[in-house]
Parts: C-alpha cells; sequence; structure tokens
C-alpha cells in the first residue's frame, strides 16, 4: 500500500461527458477544472485513440491522463487523470474488451479505501456494463479491500432503467444526477 495519504479530509471529482477530449479539454479545463480545482477528473466520450500522444493533455499539479481509448470504431473512451499526491492505484481488472469501464483504489486521510469506478455506456451497449458491475462490484471492493465505491461516468441510464436503478438499491448508491444531460 502507498504510504502518502492526502491532508484533506473531502474528495473532490469532476465527472464529464466530453464529446471529444481534443476539441473541449480548453473549456474543460477553464470552466471547471481551474475555478472547483478537482482531486479527481473523470472524462468518457473522449474519443480518443492510439495515434493521440500519452503526454496530450496534461494538466499543471495532475498526473498524466489514464485512458482506455475504443477498441473498435470511433467515438467512446475514457480518460482520468487524479491531483498530484492522491494516492491511488489502478486496478487491472479482467472484462470483455468492448466494455468500457476503468478501475481505482485511493487511499484517503482517514485510511479509508475507495474504489472507484469509471464506466462508458454506449446506447447500443444493452445492460452488458451494469450486469458486470453487478456481477463484480463485491468481489473488487472484497478483493482490493475497499470500503466505499464510487461509480462515475455517463451509463445513458434512461435506457436501462430497472437494471441502473436495481444497482442503485443493491449497492446503497446515489445519483447525483437528475436531469437530462
Amino acid at each position: 500500500m502507498p504510504t502518502h495519504r492526502p491532508s484533506q479530509e473531502k474528495l473532490t471529482l469532476i465527472s464529464a461527458n466530453v464529446r471529444g477530449l481534443q476539441t473541449n479539454i480548453g473549456d474543460l479545463a477553464h470552466s471547471f477544472i481551474i475555478p472547483h480545482n478537482p482531486d479527481i477528473i473523470a472524462t468518457v466520450e473522449t474519443f480518443l485513440n492510439p495515434t493521440i500522444p500519452a503526454n496530450f493533455g496534461h494538466i499543471q499539479e495532475y498526473s498524466k491522463w489514464h485512458r482506455r481509448d475504443r477498441a473498435h470504431g470511433t467515438f467512446g473512451g475514457i480518460a482520468v487523470c487524479f491531483r498530484e499526491g492522491l494516492t491511488i492505484e489502478a486496478l487491472e481488472v479482467e472484462m470483455d474488451r468492448h466494455l468500457e469501464m476503468m478501475f481505482y483504489r485511493l487511499w484517503t486521510s482517514r485510511h479509508d479505501t475507495i474504489l472507484l469506478c469509471v464506466c462508458y455506456r454506449p446506447q447500443w451497449q444493452g445492460n452488458d456494463p451494469i450486469h458486470f458491475l453487478h456481477t463484480n462490484i463485491d468481489t473488487l471492493l472484497l478483493q482490493h479491500s475497499c470500503n466505499h465505491l464510487i461509480v462515475v461516468g455517463d451509463m445513458n441510464q434512461h435506457l436501462v432503467a430497472r437494471q441502473f436503478e436495481d444497482l442503485l438499491t443493491e449497492y446503497s448508491l446515489n445519483n447525483h444526477i437528475n436531469f437530462p444531460t
């Protein structure tokens, strides 16, 4: 387990569907990152691919972007970065390649551990991502000794409303987005 822990008592996070990180990183930085100074920046629909350099869009005082570019086709993709000094561990989680998810373990100043899942569920994907979470969250929490769970991203939950509500209920999660995005 890493030894450095942040001194703050709360964790701040920005989750954004950027619909193209290359074209929208300036707006993201100036409208949200600079004014709010979050600990975690989680973006979906990055539209990045392997031709985009790994150091693209580096933000001062943050880690490099951890990316999961879409394996096939265009659009989609996930990118996450963390404030320097935040104690995180990227987790290798075995899943079908078409699932657009990334998992991290974070340590808080109170020595709690958080399992962070960043997820993009494209409209065409059905309930595969939600089924994966239902099937694997307990195992991941136990395997990585996590006390808390945060799931962020774009689940397009209006298309899988029942499965989404079941996930929220089963894990006592709260959906903080209650309006169309």
